[in-house]
């Protein structure tokens, strides 16, 4: 087989893909060659290297990963059976490219999880988009294009959550993936975690007021007996949190020992949140600074549902010492 990958701009995003590229190999027997097309770039910075690319995927038994450049990137050797991997949806023009270059071989389309955006409906698109910076009528246009490709070329769909009736599962052969890297601790440590998100980037809060929202959430962890660490999203400068405890693990939240084995990791309505709590059953805490309350207000439906079965519901700064002091 051989595997054409696009779209990836975290490093989560290449556990996914791992995921199903091994799920390929077990389920078939068959030898899988992937072939990077490149990765994306989130508010302008390339967040994925190609050591992460050899880290996370590496060649290993049954799979061989290639960087093909120019017009050879986009062929298969005969014989071969072509998937396009996309991520979140697929990418139109990977799609027509691939299809230009081999028009009578079959193409298979797997679309594998962006994160929390992939529950989302063409409005969160249009909306996330917007918040990057897009001016209308792209983000309209694109969110458009992007729904369209994903509910007529996708084949298969390769998801961490499922639903199940009215509610929602983990997909174990995609958790597995994680649940391999990460050797849960016998005792947490008396510490609490925050996951950060670039809104300074985004322009939806100024940089005194986050980091105001931040000391206030330190503040509540050490009046609980806690020590703070903070992790920075890869898509932020780390500097803007001089003066703060960072966490050091290279790689994605999912697979930070700290994070993973902290008493509580605190947060906004992230995916990193969901997944450390679905993936582990680590403590979580939801809470949200005043100027990003409207957030929550603008999920989907279904972005909505997928919180609701393993988050707490979002609770206003403010209230964070007292539930911290009593986390039932």
């Amino acid at each position: 087989m051989r595997v054409f990958l696009s779209g990836v701009q975290s490093v989560t995003h290449l556990l996914y893909a791992s995921s199903y590229l091994h799920h390929l190999i077990e389920d078939s027997g068959a030898s899988v060659t992937l072939v990077d097309l490149g990765v994306g770039q989130f508010l302008g910075r390339a967040n994925v290297t190609a050591q992460d690319l050899r880290e996370v995927l590496g060649d290993g038994p049954g799979l061989t990963v290639v960087g093909a450049e120019g017009a050879a990137r986009w062929h298969s050797e005969p014989g071969e059976r072509c998937i396009y991997m996309g991520v979140g949806a697929p990418g139109i023009k990977p799609y027509l490219r691939l299809r230009s270059a081999q028009p009578s071989r079959r193409l298979h389309v797997v679309v594998i999880d962006e994160g929390i955006g992939s529950y989302g409906s063409w409005r969160t698109k249009r909306d996330a988009l917007r918040r990057q910076g897009g001016h209308e009528p792209w983000p309209t246009i694109r969110a458009s294009a992007v729904s369209a490709a994903r509910g007529l070329l996708t084949d298969e769909r390769w998801a961490l959550f499922l639903r199940e009736g009215a509610s929602w599962v983990v997909d174990d052969r995609v958790a597995a993936t994680f649940r391999a890297g990460m050797a849960l601790p016998a005792h947490r440590a008396a510490l609490g975690v925050f996951l950060s998100q670039p809104w300074v980037d985004l322009g939806l809060i100024t940089e005194a007021s986050y980091l105001a929202h931040v000391r206030q959430v330190a503040e509540a962890c050490r009046s609980a007996g806690l020590g703070f660490l903070l992790r920075p999203h890869p898509a932020e400068p780390a500097r803007r949190y001089a003066g703060f405890e960072l966490t050091t693990h290279h790689g994605p939240a999912e697979l930070d020992p700290d994070v993973v084995g902290a008493t509580v990791v605190i947060g906004a309505t992230s995916s990193a949140l969901l997944n450390v709590q679905a993936l582990y059953g680590t403590p979580v805490m939801r809470v949200v600074a005043p100027e990003l309350a409207h957030l929550d207000d603008e999920l989907s439906a279904g972005q909505r549902s997928l919180l609701d079965a393993f988050l707490p519901v979002t609770r206003p700064i403010a209230e964070l010492s007292e539930m911290l002091s009593d986390p039932g």
